[in-house]
């Protein structure tokens, strides 16, 4: 993918004088939630959704043949017949693949399970004003609160295989992002404000990314890429230090100068060119520029690289 694509220069700002002397950076942070964490994530994130069947989080008291016991569960057809409807009178995007009816609230009303084909599946409480709960943010609820308290009871999962493997059904979502994520690990993390759901994805041996959908929608609002995001001052739970140097260092030509790539950072933006600082192992490192088009355009050694932003920070500035 194109790295104009993939990095992002809303919130970093470097400004590099004739001969990259001067600087200056000023870093924005991503508005409103929070990376994923114990109790804090369900006390912090989800702004009052947690009192009944109308929000996020059913407690056991509020649930009735969960999973099905005696009663008569509501047959595939019908499930997917009800809850498309509910689906579309919300304006909630889901291209139904799975369909389960797990049992009723203690008010006797239907609880329906649902798999989508690209994007979280839902929980829907068939209320008068019906509830459609996400079921990757049920799981990071559920997750959290099992942190908290490892003896509280098990409540509130999404059942059915399609909804238990976060990766694969955020892997659509990552591929308009970058289409060479090979999508390994995923979470929904946060709430951010009123109207946005967060989710983090890990992409397997590159730089992973977050990203930002409507509230039980598809559409990407917004992404930031780890690199970025570690610029910040923010870290990405799944991607290593040595996925964002691999990341790095592939921007480098065949003919290029050699570097055992273990760790990079974003450095700035200077007239649409990116900058990034790669340490090298042992050896010294270097700083590296992308064109505005997001080729590579060249590199310093760290001995050579002080008038850029400080110059190196990762590596030894050696010969």
């Amino acid at each position: 993918m194109r790295a104009t694509q993939w990095l992002r220069t809303v919130f970093l700002s470097l400004f590099i004088g004739l001969g990259l002397c001067g600087t200056a950076i000023a870093q924005d942070e991503p508005g409103g939630g929070n990376a994923m964490g114990g109790p804090d994530l369900y006390n912090n994130l989800h702004h009052g959704n947690t009192s009944g069947p109308f929000g996020a989080y059913l407690s056991a008291a509020e649930l009735r043949n969960w999973p099905q016991g005696s009663r008569r569960a509501v047959p595939e057809r019908l499930v997917r017949e009800r809850t498309a409807q509910i689906l579309a009178e919300a304006g909630t995007p889901c291209d139904i693949v799975a369909a389960y009816n797990p049992g009723a609230t203690r008010q006797r009303k239907e609880i329906y399970e649902i798999a989508c084909r690209e994007g979280p599946g839902y929980l829907v409480v068939a209320t008068e004003a019906p509830a459609i709960l996400n079921c990757l943010h049920l799981a990071a609820t559920e997750e959290a609160q099992r942190a908290a308290d490892p003896s509280r009871p098990v409540t509130s999962l999404c059942l059915l295989e399609g909804n238990k493997d976060p990766a694969a059904a955020l892997r659509p979502l990552a591929s308009r992002i970058d289409p060479a994520c090979a999508v390994d690990q995923a979470a929904w993390i946060g709430r951010v404000g009123e109207d946005q759901d967060r989710y983090e994805i890990g992409c397997d041996g590159r730089d992973g990314l977050w990203l930002q959908t409507p509230i039980n929608g598809t559409e990407i609002t917004d992404s930031f890429s780890c690199l970025d995001l570690a610029a910040m001052g923010d870290a990405c739970k799944f991607t290593t230090p040595e996925e964002q140097a691999a990341t790095v260092a592939a921007w480098l030509p065949a003919d290029g100068p050699a570097c055992a790539a273990d760790r990079a950072r974003v450095v700035g933006v200077a007239g649409g060119s990116r900058y990034y600082e790669l340490a090298c192992g042992a050896e010294s490192g270097l700083i590296l520029s992308l064109t505005p088009e997001g080729r590579f355009d060249r590199a310093w050694p760290c001995a050579q690289a002080a008038g850029i932003a400080g110059g190196c920070k990762l590596a030894r500035a050696g010969p």
